[in-house]
């Protein structure tokens, strides 16, 4: 059934834990739920870019290596710009008025789709979703239910990662944070020293 298929491939992407995962988790403790909404946001909307490239048949494409190795020398930079700035700068204002603003809001939302989108992991993640439901379903309209179904899934566990994330708060005192950001910060680093290094690689 293509709705169990949808559920089980969403559910899978939960042991895909790469920099997007602590970016939202950074994004909520740091500036609450409406945050990691936004970066759950972005994320969803990246992830809906690649489903619909997959339909299409933009595979080849992004299988190509010279394309991959773009999209890995991209996204590994500004994943190192991001993990420079939270594990030498971690933020740790307890005034979160102005990131809770709608600019910072959109802000935390666009960094969530660029994490997300530029990490070749992802495509191959999502075409690999596809060509599973398109060796179990024939007709169109079954396969994008299920992809359809896996979308939603994932959107709604990310929406818990952020609303459990962020009640972890008042838990962290200033101190806590600031190694917890330096942390997911260092993870950022080692994520995009692995992209920048398949860059040259390929």
């Amino acid at each position: 059934m293509p709705i169990l298929t949808g559920i089980f491939l969403g559910l899978t992407t939960l042991l895909f834990i790469g920099p997007v995962f602590f970016y939202l988790l950074k994004s909520s403790i740091e500036s609450g739920f409406k945050a990691g909404l936004a970066v759950a946001i972005g994320i969803i909307l990246g992830d809906i870019i690649c489903v619909l490239l997959a339909i299409y048949g933009f595979g080849s494409f992004f299988e190509n290596p010279e394309n991959q190795k773009w999209f890995a020398g991209v996204g590994g930079v500004i994943l190192f710009l991001f993990g420079l700035k939270y594990f030498f700068k971690p933020s740790l204002s307890e005034n979160n008025s102005k990131k809770n603003s709608s600019k910072s809001i959109l802000i935390y939302g666009v960094n969530g789709f660029l994490i997300n989108f530029l990490n070749p992991f992802v495509f191959a993640v999502w075409f690999g979703f596809y060509t599973i439901n398109t060796s179990k379903y024939e007709d169109d309209s079954s396969i994008i239910f299920s992809l359809t179904i896996t979308l939603i899934v994932i959107f709604v566990t990310d929406v818990l990662k952020a609303f459990f994330a962020q009640k972890l708060t008042p838990l962290l005192n200033k101190k806590r944070l600031s190694y917890l950001f330096k942390f997911f910060g260092l993870i950022m680093l080692i994520f995009a020293i692995r992209l920048i290094i398949k860059f040259f690689k390929i």
